[in-house]
């Protein structure tokens, strides 16, 4: 059973953050035509600094719903959606204590994956991420932006990272392509993530509601 650390719970190391992001391209699909999988890998405080090659990514769905109401959310995971398959075991409890701030609890153990070597190494328990509310909505609004842009735009294959999986097969079979669409927003847990991520509107409200 998840639950919230009680009043007398203290938190290993508590951290003023914001939401951070970095597009990230991680595959080519040989369809036909040639096709990119979107990411978007997590930057904040207490983050690693090397969660593209760990396969941990955002779940903007996720980040939303932490908007609107506190709980348990799986906004870090495994890119194919399942979190355990990058040792990721718990979810981020999520509270708002108050209307201006949004806070985090971050297990250590159970979310290692996703955190800095040395909070890893030198903690026990959980850390406290602490966000203010304003700017998170903000953060995360400009997060899905980001993304849609990414994903209506054809993408230069000279804009592509050195690891994108299967870029040496492009340019070696497929030479005269010089940019490519996008065809699926990972993670994909419910299907159509792309899709539904294209359809929201980053500026409707999010109200809070009760959990």
């Amino acid at each position: 059973m998840i639950r919230f650390p009680d009043d007398e719970t203290r938190p290993a190391l508590t951290l003023t953050s914001h939401i951070g992001w970095q597009i990230y391209y991680s595959e080519i699909i040989f369809c036909d035509p040639p096709c990119l999988i979107l990411q978007a890998i997590p930057v904040f405080t207490g983050g690693g600094n090397d969660l593209a090659e760990r396969g941990v990514v955002w779940d903007v769905f996720a980040l939303i719903d932490s908007i609107k109401h506190p709980g348990a959310h799986q906004m870090l995971t495994a890119d194919c959606g399942y979190a355990p398959d990058v040792y990721i075991e718990e979810s981020v409890l999520v509270s708002h204590p108050d209307s201006n701030t949004v806070v985090w609890d971050l297990d250590i153990a159970g979310l290692h994956p996703a955190l800095d070597k040395t909070l890893i190494s030198d903690h026990e328990g959980f850390v406290r991420l602490e966000f203010a509310r304003e700017q998170y909505e903000a953060d995360i609004r400009a997060l899905v932006r980001a993304l849609q842009q990414a994903g209506r735009d054809p993408v230069p294959v000279t804009a592509l990272d050195s690891c994108t999986h299967g870029l040496q097969r492009l340019l070696t079979d497929y030479p005269a392509c010089d940019s490519l669409p996008v065809d699926e927003l990972e993670p994909d847990i419910k299907g159509m993530a792309l899709e539904r991520l294209l359809e929201l509107d980053a500026d409707e409200p999010w109200p809070r509601t009760p959990l």
